[in-house]
């Protein structure tokens, strides 16, 4: 899996640099760029090239973004010529976007942004990553004694990488897109309950914790981190945490994803911060 993903990372990275080369700057259109995990992916929807909030993302900038380069704002025209490229892969973690996806982001961003023909700009950058990162190793340490000290010592370590990483991925992302491009991650939902961990005592306040944090045992969650690292590099956060119902989730087996439904409230939380 992991060569194969590999694999996928060096296609992306090879196609989007034969675009950012070939393709003339005056025939080019600005870009919609979707970074993560399979959130990004849209895993869980029916069909993830139109049911995950990417492609429903999509739809709405293309009928409500501003992505004139005039000084006079034209929201009305929305931006009907952007183009969607996703590089999300099912499974990514922070380290793994450093290494698979952020080049060809890096190198689609310097090509466009970097170039004298602003209708051709990256104009959004959207990113969901960070739930992979920690849910394997805190489960481990974590369900069978919530708040013991291996709890919270694997939970404060997990963060920690997380925090790390994190800084990488979004200070490199903020210097290749220049300063007026719009980057946005996502917070996450807790999906626990709708699942068959729902049924073990703890679990749904331990995923509560871990995503919003539980001072003072978890002064700061997940998203706290995404908050902190984002204000440091202009990046906004789409607040998801809370939008979702229990219908919204894929339930049973699956303690991860949402489906079209849950896709479509997180699509609209990253409208309320983009439109």
């Amino acid at each position: 899996m992991k060569h194969c993903l590999r694999v996928a990372a060096l296609v992306a990275t090879l196609l989007l640099a034969a675009l950012a080369t070939a393709a003339p700057a005056s025939a080019a259109s600005p870009v919609q760029l979707a970074l993560g995990d399979s959130w990004a992916f849209g895993f869980g929807a029916t069909v993830p090239s139109q049911g995950g909030y990417v492609p429903q993302l999509h739809t709405a900038l293309q009928e409500h973004f501003d992505c004139s380069p005039s000084p006079n704002p034209k929201p009305d025209q929305g931006c009907k010529k952007l183009e969607l490229i996703s590089l999300a892969v099912g499974g990514a973690t922070t380290p793994t976007l450093i290494e698979n996806q952020l080049p060809a982001a890096e190198n689609l961003l310097n090509a466009r942004n970097g170039n004298n023909n602003p209708r051709d700009n990256v104009e959004v950058v959207t990113v969901h990553i960070g739930g992979n990162d920690v849910t394997g190793p805190i489960i481990a340490a974590c369900i069978a004694s919530p708040g013991s000290p291996s709890c919270l010592a694997t939970v404060q370590s997990e963060f920690a990488a997380y925090r790390s990483d994190l800084t990488v991925a979004l200070s490199r992302l903020r210097a290749a897109a220049g300063p007026d491009a719009r980057i946005v991650i996502g917070t996450y939902d807790n999906p626990i309950a709708t699942c068959f961990l729902g049924q073990v005592p703890g679990a749904v306040q331990l995923a509560a914790f871990v995503l919003e944090g539980a001072p003072p045992a978890i002064p700061q969650g997940l998203h706290d981190i995404m908050r902190e690292i984002g204000a440091q590099y202009g990046v906004e956060v789409a607040e998801v945490y809370g939008d979702l119902s229990p219908q919204d989730w894929l339930g049973g087996q699956d303690c991860l994803h949402p489906k079209d439904s849950g896709y479509a409230k997180v699509a609209a939380a990253f409208e309320d911060v983009l439109l």
